[in-house]
């Protein structure tokens, strides 16, 4: 069940990779421009990112149960209100797409630029929004290969339009950064017309057939669980937004270069980590379905097999990291500096990868029991204040630099992993409702 989402996730990475080399053609200014539109994207789909989390939490245990009835219903209500905030949110910022560019820091360099490609990719919020919870509608009932299939069409199509939108390639307009968002919006498209169509299979527990024949009026039960839980998810991600800006705000004090080789480190990272994703998604969906069975046993089993095979591959992937992590770093600068201040970095990032997928297999589990009460507040000390303070003192008041930073990260994974370590071994999460 892992490797299509791990396949998924790194291929999202290295084509975001992509994009931001094509882009950096335009010049800095269009790098800068598709650049700041980032924050206050994520910041206005936070609402859909916990719509999604809650949909892996739900289905799963849902299909565990053998409910079908229900696990309709919930699909629909999730989709309905998916649909509903990001119509709501892409009127919204396609109205006032100019006002919140200039609001993000936005300049007469970047503004034109960054507020085409905002309202355009907002603007048809909607197909992202149905796509995520489509696919993670598939993913809980066990079908991860759809999911990638789809995202891997949607990077397809992406790159390809890219290329020929953005430097008008084959007889097509020359769009520059306005190509960069059409060929995303095209392959988005793509993607939610893959995994949409392949709800049509009857013989799926969640089918197209029984989205139509549930109704949402007589779901009031379910509708307050998703309700609970997107709100907690959502709730643990702002903080953890809000702590990466403030990391971000000291890391970008180091200095020049060290803030660039911290946002390389941040990629690499990212692009490891994939395999941290995948894993959490496995012990979501194959922990649900035993604790719906109400087989906690085998939920502990398929958690611990988990957690095995992502420390397996985060070992690998760690030492490869720490041994030859820095050759990542020269893709983007030569210069001896940066690539020094990049081996240091990636020294830490080989200890934090192996921990911080121990700690999202773990948070997978517990959510998918229900927990996520522990999970919000675990994430609220560790994440929101531990890290930040750690930050603080090694890169403000000892003048660590940006290995403080990283220092930091380390040891906040490391207790937020113990955290759940603990609290999985306890029996508390056993009896936790959704």
């Amino acid at each position: 069940m892992a490797w299509p989402t791990v396949f998924e996730n790194v291929a999202a990475v290295i084509v975001l990779m992509i994009d931001t080399f094509m882009v950096a053609s335009l010049g800095r200014a269009a790098v800068a421009a598709t650049g700041l539109t980032a924050q206050p994207k994520f910041f206005l789909m936070a609402p859909v990112f916990a719509l999604n989390a809650a949909t892996g939490a739900i289905i799963a245990r849902k299909r565990g149960e053998g409910d079908r009835d229900k696990a309709n219903t919930a699909a629909k209500i999730i989709l309905s209100l998916a649909l509903g905030y990001s119509l709501v949110i892409g009127l919204l910022c396609i109205a006032f797409g100019s006002q919140i560019v200039e609001l993000c820091g936005g300049n007469s360099d970047t503004s034109t630029m960054a507020t085409l490609y905002f309202k355009v990719n907002m603007g048809f919020l909607a197909f992202t929004s149905l796509t995520m919870m489509c696919s993670a509608i598939q993913r809980s009932m066990g079908n991860t290969k759809i999911a990638m299939y789809a995202h891997v069409a949607s990077m397809v199509i992406n790159v390809v339009f890219n290329y020929l939108l953005i430097y008008g390639h084959f007889g097509f307009p020359k769009l520059g950064v306005l190509g960069a968002a059409l060929a995303t919006v095209l392959g988005t498209i793509v993607s939610f017309g893959i995994v949409f169509y392949s709800l049509k299979k009857q013989s799926l527990f969640i089918n197209l057939g029984g989205l139509l024949k549930s109704k949402i009026r007589e779901g009031h039960d379910i509708l307050k669980s998703v309700l609970h839980l997107s709100t907690n998810f959502m709730s643990e991600d702002f903080i953890k937004r809000f702590s990466f800006l403030l990391i971000g705000i000291m890391a970008a004090k180091t200095g020049t270069e060290p803030f660039a080789a911290h946002q390389v480190g941040m990629s690499l990272l990212n692009l490891a980590f994939a395999l941290g994703l995948g894993m959490q998604v496995t012990s979501v969906t194959l922990a649900g379905n035993a604790i719906g069975q109400k087989n906690i046993p085998l939920a502990r089993t398929y958690t611990k097999n988990c957690l095995l095979s992502g420390l397996c591959l985060g070992l690998v992937a760690g030492l490869l990291i720490y041994f030859w992590g820095e050759n990542f770093f020269a893709i983007y600068f030569t210069d001896v500096r940066f690539l020094s201040i990049g081996k240091g970095i990636c020294q830490i990032v080989a200890f934090i990868l192996p921990i911080q997928i121990c700690q999202v297999v773990y948070s997978g589990s517990l959510r998918a029991s229900g927990d996520i009460r522990y999970t919000l507040i675990a994430s609220t000390i560790t994440l929101g204040v531990l890290n930040v303070a750690i930050d603080f003192v090694l890169t403000i008041v000892f003048d660590f630099g940006i290995q403080g930073i990283w220092i930091g990260t380390l040891a906040a994974q490391t207790t937020l992993a113990v955290m759940h370590l603990f609290r999985f071994s306890s029996n508390k999460w056993e009896k936790k409702k959704i």
